[in-house]
């Protein structure tokens, strides 16, 4: 096999493998928003975004600390983001099992250069809900705003 068609086949294996993590992504979220319905969260969100970039900045993501801790999972877990979500390491808080990431679709005027339906299922949710009887933190400036419910 030739160079090109070796390349031709990898880059058919990703598109494939992007399609399979975005379809149980979606079965994921589908199934967050039924558990949702059923046991609604005690603030909803409002509001809209302002299409400033301020979240696609510092995307938190988090992770079991004692698995963050352990090198090899800590590694898979920046690969599997900078490979199939696009994000880039910024930082990592070992004692929160949180790992910070930019995003590389942010265009310099704050848009998305991906607004479509490959990019990550979380830039959908976002502000995600993380902690149920915690007020959820909002960015400064960011359009969505989390109101209790009545």
């Amino acid at each position: 096999m030739t160079d090109a068609g070796q390349s031709v086949k990898i880059r058919q294996m990703k598109i494939f493998l992007l399609f399979i993590l975005r379809l149980l992504s979606w079965i994921d979220y589908a199934y967050r928003a039924l558990v949702r319905w059923i046991l609604p969260f005690p603030y909803r969100r409002a509001g809209r975004c302002r299409q400033c970039g301020e979240c696609c900045k510092n995307i938190l993501i988090g992770i079991e600390p004692r698995m963050l801790r352990i090198a090899a999972l800590r590694n898979f877990a920046i690969w599997w983001n900078k490979y199939f979500n696009n994000l880039y390491l910024i930082g990592s808080f070992l004692d929160d099992g949180l790992m910070v990431f930019g995003c590389n679709y942010l265009r310099d005027d704050g848009r998305c250069g991906n607004y479509n339906l490959s990019r990550p299922v979380f830039c959908f949710e976002y502000p995600r809900l993380f902690k149920y009887f915690e007020k959820p933190v909002e960015l400064p400036g960011c359009g969505f705003k989390f109101v209790a419910r009545k």
